[in-house]
């Protein structure tokens, strides 16, 4: 609290102003110091609103972002006053980011009033082979960045008509991206349309998007946008191709008509472009990219309605995509608790279509290491089970997966049985038809292949003859180590989920007198 008194009194005696504001703007971020600082000022703001007079425009840009810290009503005024009357086009920005945490909307109209100014006058087109090129655009991106702060302003306390997609069959081409390796297990279930398989992805023409919303192993839908070819060149060139390419009324030819702007972001996909540098490279399209649209498209950061992916190909060339969040997907609307260890819905709903051909409909089900249920829900959404049977040590991954197993009524024909113990010491008066799980990441100090070995025999106690061991594990040689030690269990199949993490999956049959096999492996490239 000493330092900032000195800070103040070190600018009311007009000593190293801007340098003391910056140090004040660090030291109250923190929200005790903040208050610390509130009981200096004890109401009177008048220090900093005299300085949005200053001649230093970084100066005036400090005291007006330390006064929206402050969140105090009484300095609207002064802030927008002095919005309003000032001249350095990279500070009035700066103003809007002090005032956006307090309740400006008496000032809705004002606002109004100079996105239409800079709508109507702001230079857009490029000025060839002078010097004034750059300076153009040095000046238009802050008049860029205003404008697309005022427009997200405003529109936070405007009404929100959200846009609704129209386009379901036939549907418009699109990508579905799926398991790198098993891009097939979903080209398969895509009934309607033209389907091209690739590795990664499955192209869809013509397809039904009712159909494709109701398979479980894609990760998500990307739009191409019609007539887009891979495109280079700077940040302005970048929003002025999507502007050519009309972006926006595609957008709004596959939805549902609608006079309201859509809320977008821009997503990158690039190794050449530094992770520190993508924020501003983003923006900076952004922002231009709302100018050419007139206010057809909004960038935002948050509720937004689509996404513009834009794909640098090994070329340095951009291939543009859209992503949805019109298009409803309750696929795993079951997935509402998880842990940093839960295996992931996809992964899981992929796992069970593999296994499909070794799941018996009506089995009794085990999973020995459930966690918060995802790879139990999907193998019963895959075929009927009963009982079924999760097992767990942590108790708090099991309340999750009770909350998981209750909100929906998806599962009518499997009774969920969620035992909190450690497998190792369960037992059940009956054998099972089948044990599904995911091997924890963590075993302990106990080697790999040693809790292999120590799963494979408490397995065998808890399976009926003929059962199956469905294991998706990240260490399948020390799976397949114990496998040739523990007699009774027959490799079905593996399938290679995962190349980086290792990850594989493994069908078992246990059979007490069949032998072992181990050489009916199935690579996955």
């Amino acid at each position: 609290m000493a330092q900032l008194e000195q800070m103040l009194d070190r600018i009311r005696k007009d000593m190293d102003v801007r340098q003391n504001l910056i140090q004040i703007r660090q030291n109250i971020s923190d929200e005790s110091l903040r208050r610390n600082f509130m009981g200096l000022l004890e109401g009177d703001f008048t220090l900093l609103t005299d300085l949005l007079q200053h001649e230093d425009p970084k100066v005036r840009k400090n005291a007006a972002l330390i006064l929206g810290m402050t969140q105090d009503e009484q300095v609207l005024g002064a802030l927008m006053d002095a919005w309003e009357k000032e001249e350095t086009l990279y500070v009035r920005e700066d103003y809007l980011k002090a005032v956006s945490a307090l309740d400006y909307r008496p000032y809705i109209p004002k606002m109004k009033e100079r996105i239409a100014s800079l709508e109507a006058g702001l230079q857009l087109e490029d000025v060839p082979e002078s010097g004034q090129r750059e300076e153009l655009w040095d000046n238009n991106k802050h008049l860029l960045a205003e404008l697309s702060a005022l427009r997200g302003m405003v529109s936070r306390y405007e009404k929100r008509e959200k846009h609704h997609f129209s386009k379901m069959n036939p549907a418009p081409d699109l990508i579905l991206q799926t398991n790198r390796l098993h891009a097939d297990v979903t080209g398969r279930q895509v009934l309607q349309g033209t389907v091209n398989v690739m590795k990664g992805s499955v192209h869809v023409k013509g397809g039904d998007l009712e159909e494709i919303l109701k398979i479980r192993t894609w990760t998500e839908i990307l739009f191409p946008i019609p007539g887009a070819r891979p495109f280079s060149g700077d940040e302005k060139a970048i929003a002025q191709w999507l502007r050519n390419l009309k972006a926006a009324n595609y957008l709004k030819y596959l939805h549902q008509e609608s006079d309201q702007p859509f809320r977008y972001r821009i997503e990158l996909k690039s190794r050449t472009i530094p992770a520190e540098k993508r924020g501003d490279f983003i923006r900076r399209i952004a922002s231009r990219l709302d100018a050419l649209e007139h206010g057809a498209l909004q960038n935002t950061d948050s509720a937004y309605e689509a996404e513009i992916r834009l794909i640098e190909r090994s070329d340095g060339a951009f291939v543009p995509m859209l992503k949805l969040y019109t298009i409803p997907d309750d696929r795993f609307s079951y997935r509402k608790e998880t842990t940093a260890q839960s295996t992931s819905a996809y992964l899981a709903a992929v796992s069970c279509e593999l296994a499909g051909p070794y799941l018996k409909a009506g089995a009794q089900v085990l999973d020995p290491f459930c966690g918060t249920g995802t790879l139990l829900m999907e193998r019963c959404l895959k075929a009927d089970a009963d009982p079924v049977y999760g097992v767990d040590r942590y108790a708090q991954a099991l309340e999750k997966a009770k909350i998981n197993t209750q909100i929906t009524r998806r599962f009518p024909h499997a009774p969920f049985h969620l035992v909190n113990r450690d497998f190792f010491d369960f037992t059940h008066d009956y054998r099972f038809d089948e044990i599904i799980t995911h091997f924890p990441a963590q075993m302990g100090e106990e080697s790999e292949e040693a809790f292999a070995g120590r799963f494979l025999g408490k397995a065998s106690q808890l399976l009926s003859d003929g059962a199956m061991l469905i294991v998706l594990t990240d260490a399948p040689g020390a799976l397949k180590q114990a496998l040739s030690k523990e007699k009774g269990f027959t490799l079905e199949k593996t399938f290679v989920l995962n190349e980086r993490a290792g990850t594989e999956e493994c069908i078992l049959r246990y059979a007490s007198t069949d032998p072992v096999s181990l050489d009916n492996h199935e690579g996955s490239e």
